[in-house]
Parts: C-alpha cells; structure tokens; sequence
C-alpha cells in the first residue's frame, strides 16, 4: 500500500510516518497525529481522574468522618495551587517546552495520587495525607492545563479550535458516563483508597501519549525579562482586551460557585439526600452523559444563535438546573428523584457547553507570542476563586446546612451572565470568527 510523505494536519503540512495513503485520507480530523494523541491521553486520564473525583470525597466522608467544613478545605487545597502559581505558570509554559511540562506534571500527579492507596494499605491513612494529595494534583492540574492550552493552536487550525475544544470535553463527559460506575464497582469490591489506583495508573498512560506527539512547538522569542515584568506583561495584555476580560470574569464566577457547590455536594447527597455511594456514581453518570452532548452539539449551536448568546445562557441555564436540586427534596417522593436528576442533567449541559466555547475563545485571543502568559493570567482569575468557593461552601454548609450552600452556589451561577452581557461577548458570532485586533476598552 502506497504510503505518503506527509499529511495536512492543524492547518500543516506534518510527517505522515508511514501512514498509508488510504488510512490518513480516511480518518478524521480528530484523531490525526499530534491532537490525537493528546485526545487518547486526555480521555484515558479522565476515566481515571472520575475515579477520583468520586472515591476520594467518598473515602473523605465514610472512612474518615469528615465535615462540611473539612470538605470545604479539602476542596480549597486542591484548588489552592492556582490562585499560588496561576500567573507564574503561564511564564514558565512560555520560557520551557511544554511537552515536557505536560509529561513531569502527569508524572507527579500519579505519584501523588498513588499515595493514597499505598497508605491505606498500611493503615496509615488519614485526612492530612488527603490534603496534601490534593494540592499536589492541582499543581500539577494548572502546568498540565496551561501548557495544553498554549499547545493547541499548535495542533490544530484556528476554525477548528472550539471543536478541538469540544472533542476533549466530551471525552472527559463521556468519562464521567464510565468513571462514576467504574469507581462504583471498584469501591464496591475494593474500597474507595484502592479505587484511586486507577487514576495513577492513568497519568502514566497520559504522559505516555503526550511523549509521542510529533508536531514541532510553535517557535517562540524566550524574553530575557525578569518573571515579574512577564507577568505584569500577562496582565496587560489581559486587561488590554474587553473580551478576554469578560471571559475571565465569567469563568471566575462560575468557578467560585462550582467550588462552593461540590464543597458540599456529596455530602448533601449522601447525608441529607440519603444515597448510597452507588446511587452518587450514577447521578454523576448522569451528569457526565448531559455534559457529553453540551460538548458535541454547543458549536453547532453557537454557529446558529451566536456564541455571544450561548455564553449569556449558559450560566443562567446552571443555575436554575442546580437551584432544582434541594427543591427536590421538599416534592413528594414519586418526583423528587426525578426533579432533583432532570435539575443535575440541566446543570452539566450548560456548565461544560460554557467551558467548551469560553476555552476556543481564549485560545483564539491570546497573541502568539505570549499565549503562555495570557492563558496563565486568565487561568488565575478564572480557577483562583476555586479555593474561595470551596470555604465559602463548606463554611456555609457547616453553619446553614447544605442546602444553603447550594442554593448560594445556584445563584452566583446565574450572575456569571453579567460579566458577558457588559462586554463585546454578548453580540460576538462563532469563535472561529473572532477578528485577530484586540478589542480596547
């Protein structure tokens, strides 16, 4: 079979390595070369990181006798390390090979995370040792994020952003279909710290797949400035674009909800709600499955209504779903299960399809040159409030109830809208449109 000596790829013309003529023209865009790759990895850690997602809380709650409270500083070390690191992050993503970032930091992150069943296996397992995991994975989570972002538009044409954006979302929704039952039965038969092996497992796998990636990185001019005029840099060219602005408060808002939210979700679930861990992995099955079909369908629908529009929607569609929830419980029992569902499913389409157009947007922004940099910037806005949602959550929860919590958590969803409406965003057509001058305010 003949073979050919490159392929288009991302725009460019790449190495075919052999790939028979037949087999490159046949397979898609999506699962070419240096993107695919970064889709296998990406899909196979999410399977993994589910696991987590669900057993670790679990572990925290039944195993340990952990509060509202302590789930809420659970929560804010994990997401501690991107309100420490997130401006620094995008410097470093910029001076070093990102590749190689990636590759340390899923390294790091499976050590981490295998920590926890190698204690419990000795018995030595306790919630300190939780809290240190946690913040190591989410240093880990900012340089591994930060430096796939700056990687994409390296991997794939600038119209096919959004929907590269969208493929890797709905991996990861389609995980949380898998993960939540995968952890359940594993839990079931093992435990939930022996779960989490899965996941260490799984950041192998991801650095495995990122260390094959072929396409050269973007060249770039390494500044010789000191990291302080680089992040003053960051923040400039940040503050220089309304749009980037709009966005960074949109997604600062929505993560400080979604982190007061899960400070207290599983343990409303499991103690107020009263289901059984595998009744939890099945609603976030549920969740996963509303959040695959937010990723396919949300640039379709973003090229017919506008995308300005569905970023204004979506938090509002996300707040109302989640406010649902706790409303459920006063229904009779015949609906309550069915409100309480129908309000998850609602919230996972609209929170995933704002990530997914929010995330193209960003990449399609942010110069070349100092992609690292804004998108560090942005992710430091954006994911700094996690820690703050996460205590405010758990704070709440502890001295109002759960309830409380989410019901709060419902309403500062719905004001994320505001930040869109102020801004340019709310009359933008699809990202790939987005013109290339920044927009001054």
């Amino acid at each position: 079979m003949e073979a050919v000596e490159a392929v288009e790829v991302g725009g460019h013309r790449v190495p075919a390595a052999g790939l028979p003529t037949e087999v490159g023209r046949k397979l898609p865009w999506w699962l070419t070369d240096g993107f695919g790759r970064l889709f296998a990895g990406q899909a196979v850690s999410a399977v993994g990181s589910q696991v987590t997602f669900l057993a670790l809380p679990i572990a925290a709650v039944f195993l340990l006798g952990a509060t509202p409270a302590a789930m809420g500083i659970l929560g804010a070390l994990d997401n501690l390390p991107y309100l420490l690191f997130g401006l620094g992050v995008g410097v470093v993503v910029d001076r070093f090979r990102r590749r190689k970032l990636m590759i340390v930091a899923d390294l790091v992150r499976a050590i981490a995370v295998g920590s926890v069943p190698v204690a419990f296996a000795l018995g030595r397992l306790g919630f300190e040792q939780l809290c240190v995991v946690v913040f190591v994975v989410g240093a880990g989570n900012i340089i591994f994020d930060v430096a796939a972002q700056a990687q994409m538009p390296d991997l794939l044409a600038r119209e096919r952003l959004v929907a590269g954006n969208g493929t890797l979302q709905t991996a990861t929704s389609l995980a949380a279909v898998g993960g939540p039952g995968i952890a359940g039965q594993l839990i079931a038969f093992v435990g939930a710290p022996m779960a989490i092996v899965l996941d260490s497992i799984s950041y192998v796998v991801s650095a495995v797949f990122v260390s094959t990636i072929r396409e050269p990185e973007a060249p770039r001019t390494r500044s010789e400035e000191p990291m302080r005029e680089q992040i003053a840099s960051g923040l400039r060219l940040v503050r220089a674009d309304v749009r980037l602005v709009g966005i960074a408060g949109a997604a600062a808002t929505i993560s400080l909800a979604t982190n007061a939210l899960f400070a207290v979700f599983v343990y409303y679930l499991a103690m107020r709600a009263g289901i059984t861990p595998a009744g939890i992995g099945s609603l976030f099955m549920a969740v996963g499955v509303a959040g695959a079909v937010g990723a396919v369908t949300m640039p379709m629908l973003a090229e017919r209504i506008g995308a300005g529009r569905v970023l204004v929607a979506m938090p509002l569609a996300a707040g109302l779903g989640l406010a649902a929830i706790p409303a459920a419980l006063e229904l009779a029992p015949a609906v309550s299960t069915s409100v309480l569902v129908a309000g998850s499913l609602v919230f996972g389409l609209a929170m995933i399809s704002f990530s997914v157009l929010s995330a193209g947007l960003r990449q399609t922004l942010a110069p070349v040159e100092a992609r690292g940099r804004v998108l560090g910037t942005l992710r430091f806005f954006e994911w700094g409030t996690m820690p703050i949602g996460s205590l405010l959550g758990g704070a709440v929860g502890q001295v109002f109830g759960p309830v409380v919590a989410i019901e709060l958590a419902s309403a500062i969803f719905a004001c994320a809208a505001i930040w869109i409406v102020a801004s340019p965003l709310a009359g933008m057509r699809p990202a790939a449109e987005a013109p290339d001058a920044t927009a001054r305010g």
